[in-house]
């Protein structure tokens, strides 16, 4: 029997080919894995602008700025990459 539900691949590969769709992957978690999927499907030139991890530190403070707890995966952080990746 075939299956006819999508797979990871395949979803991915259709945002990639939407040309309505262009941006950033600003992640905290497990968004590496998430972007590296849509980089592996194909098309992700025309989709992707730029993927940036909250781990890594440097950058993460040279462009959201430090958090007062020093904690990097906090809804604080999550709303700042947001907003900063938004505008």
């Amino acid at each position: 029997m075939i299956s006819s539900v999508p797979t990871t691949k395949s979803k991915a590969l259709r945002i990639n080919l939407n040309s309505d769709i262009y941006g950033t992957f600003a992640e905290i978690g497990a968004g590496q894995e998430t972007a590296r999927n849509f980089f592996r499907a194909g098309g992700a030139s025309g989709t992707i602008a730029k993927a940036m991890s909250a781990y890594d530190k440097d950058f993460s403070d040279a462009i959201y700025g430090i958090e007062a707890d020093n904690r990097y995966v906090t809804e604080t952080r999550l709303k700042k990459c947001l907003g900063h990746e938004i505008d």
